[in-house]
């Protein structure tokens, strides 16, 4: 069976399960998103840049800038 993530953004109630390898595409999507954010491991909080295999749940969190 493949192995599922939670995924969590940041202000947002609802976490939805993924594959791994869609995780791994929502992870390079905010990494590579001009306007950036970051993800971390929803356990430790610690930001992380690839999944490993003790992560269970992963929170985006996105940058916002004010502007006017």
């Amino acid at each position: 069976m493949e192995k599922m993530i939670a995924v969590r953004v940041m202000g947002d109630k609802e976490t939805r399960q993924v594959t791994l390898e869609e995780a791994r595409k929502i992870m390079d999507e905010v990494y590579n998103d001009p306007i950036g954010g970051l993800v971390a491991d929803a356990r430790t909080r610690q930001v992380i840049w690839a999944i490993g295999p003790d992560v269970e749940e992963i929170l985006i969190m996105e940058k916002m800038f004010g502007g006017g």
